[in-house]
């Protein structure tokens, strides 16, 4: 690997937003986003044909407890669409990122661009950046759409949107830093497996702690707080959802079905511990892979 010529802060930004660029690049060529955008678009399509013959049957009520429920019904229906927009956009992050140094060194892709004036570690973090970008405005862009959508059809309350679109935004981030730090030890099909594996694991425990928050068990409260330590991906979610819709309208119809309270929301310190996270596993590759054997 060649040292760089030109050291120094600034010196290193413009290497890592090239390799940033590089990597966007790669994956426009890859068609990757193409094929997810396209797929986006006709799930649009059919969440807004959805809302749109359900509209009519939700229209505004004149006493007060029936427009409640229909603004829980509305806020119900977002929540369908939004569930599996996330796992869209978090398969497509883990697709998109688990290659994105093993598979490099698998094709010697990786040999040339280690061969130019650049360190390992910008080369981890400008990968990072690049795909983390994509991946967030893409997610803004979905869940800006389906909220659009949501709101124009049926009258889905929004509480505050753009604050809400961050949290979400994180969701993706999240993902790629985990599939970055794997990449740099292990093959491309075994870190699949492993991300998508702790996916799945991370929304399931989300669902443990949900239930545990309703029945008041604070064993299964606990579950869920460790898996979301794990991967703090479906707290992030929730979270975008509590500044998304007015609290309550979500959980009304299982707390009320169940006559129990509203499940506790992730706390301001696990947003941080989400922050950190991405920070610490982007850090985490970088100096892994700069002291690993090629």
């Amino acid at each position: 690997m060649s040292e760089p010529t030109h050291t120094g802060l600034s010196a290193s930004v413009r290497r890592i937003l090239a390799v940033a660029g590089l990597t966007f690049r790669e994956a426009y060529r890859r068609k990757v986003f193409l094929a997810a955008l396209a797929m986006s678009g006709a799930f649009l399509l059919l969440f807004g044909l959805g809302l749109h013959f359900a509209g009519s049957q939700i229209l505004p009520q004149a006493g007060a407890a029936e427009e409640l429920a229909r603004r829980a019904v509305a806020t119900q229906l977002l929540n369908f669409g939004l569930m599996p927009a996330s796992f869209i956009v978090g398969l497509t992050a883990v697709f998109a990122s688990v290659g994105t140094v093993s598979g490099e060194l698998d094709t010697g892709v990786a040999y040339g661009v280690l061969s130019r004036p650049v360190t390992r570690a910008e080369v981890v973090i400008g990968k990072f950046l690049g795909l983390g970008t994509m991946l967030a405005a893409y997610d803004i862009l979905l869940v800006a759409s389906l909220s659009g959508l949501a709101a124009w059809q049926v009258g889905t309350p929004l509480r505050n949107l753009p604050g809400a679109l961050l949290f979400f935004a994180l969701e993706p981030l999240l993902l790629v830093a985990l599939a970055i730090l794997g990449s740099v030890r292990l093959p491309t099909l075994a870190n699949g497996v492993l991300c998508t594996a702790a996916y799945g694991v991370a929304w399931v425990g989300g669902d443990i702690e949900q239930i545990g928050g309703y029945i008041k068990s604070v064993t299964m409260q606990n579950i869920g707080i460790v898996t979301s330590l794990l991967l703090p991906v479906d707290a992030m979610h929730r979270k975008a959802m509590a500044l998304l819709v007015p609290q309550g309208l979500l959980g009304l119809d299982a707390a009320g079905a169940m006559g129990i309270g509203t499940p506790e929301l992730p706390s301001m310190w696990m947003t941080f511990y989400a922050v950190a996270y991405v920070i610490g596993a982007v850090w985490l590759a970088g100096r892994t892979f700069s002291r690993r054997d090629l």
